[in-house]
């Protein structure tokens, strides 16, 4: 998977003998990134932190003092889950 952008040109000299516009794509810089941007264009990737968090807190004794932090914040994964959705920052301030 990768980011694929789309780059205007905003000077007419650049445009000699190049499309103007024109697609660049960029490569993932290693596994955990495929992995996030995965999960984040499947919109799974609230639920699957919270799965995660879920087998952390089930390998605990019922008793240890994070249980019910875990649960928060696993609750907390799922209320995003329901409701948000994760969009890719906008890293360009020139754009028009």
């Amino acid at each position: 998977m990768s980011t694929t952008y789309r780059i205007t040109t905003s000077d007419s000299l650049m445009t000699d003998g190049m499309a103007p516009t024109a697609l660049l794509h960029d490569l993932p810089e290693d596994d955990e990134e495929l992995y996030a941007a995965a999960l984040v264009a499947s919109g799974d990737y609230f639920v699957t932190l919270a799965a995660t968090l879920e087998e952390i807190a089930c390998s605990l004794p019922e008793t240890h003092a994070e249980q019910h932090r875990l649960q928060y914040l696993i609750g907390q994964l799922l209320y995003l889950q329901r409701h948000y959705k994760i969009r890719r920052k906008n890293t360009t301030s020139w754009q028009h």
